[in-house]
């Protein structure tokens, strides 16, 4: 079943997708693309990685979204340019997290399911030896 941005918004009205969503859609298929497309265990591995980024990218703006709910001060001095690099900053160290080993392992996770499904490696409890 194929989904295009257009029965998105006719399905959910066209006030209520904003752009965020749209780029959200078009990051997430990339990540798509770039994971089913990899040749080698290498690429397959960086493309999880590159998910788990992603993941950790949207996590850290959504508490930022909920803080902001909750919050009793109006606007910050230089919220502004907050506002305009916390997207770049929330990636960097969602990138910082992964490549250190302190993300959530979900890359490693994926990459394995992968792996198994592709018989790459064999599932758990399956006995290769004869």
């Amino acid at each position: 079943m194929s989904l295009s941005v257009n029965d998105l918004n006719s399905s959910l009205g066209a006030s209520s997708i904003s752009a965020d969503m749209v780029s959200g859609m078009a990051a997430s298929a990339k990540l798509t693309s770039t994971i089913q497309g990899a040749g080698t265990d290498e690429e397959m591995m960086s493309a999880c990685e590159e998910f788990e980024v992603y993941l950790l990218q949207k996590m850290f703006q959504s508490m930022e979204e909920s803080a902001k709910v909750f919050s009793d001060d109006e606007e910050e001095e230089g919220g502004g340019y907050v506002d305009m690099f916390s997207d770049q900053m929330y990636q960097s160290v969602a990138e910082n997290m992964v490549k250190s080993g302190q993300g959530l392992g979900i890359a490693q996770t994926l990459y394995e399911s992968m792996a198994r499904n592709a018989g790459i490696i064999p599932a758990e409890g399956t006995n290769t030896e004869q």
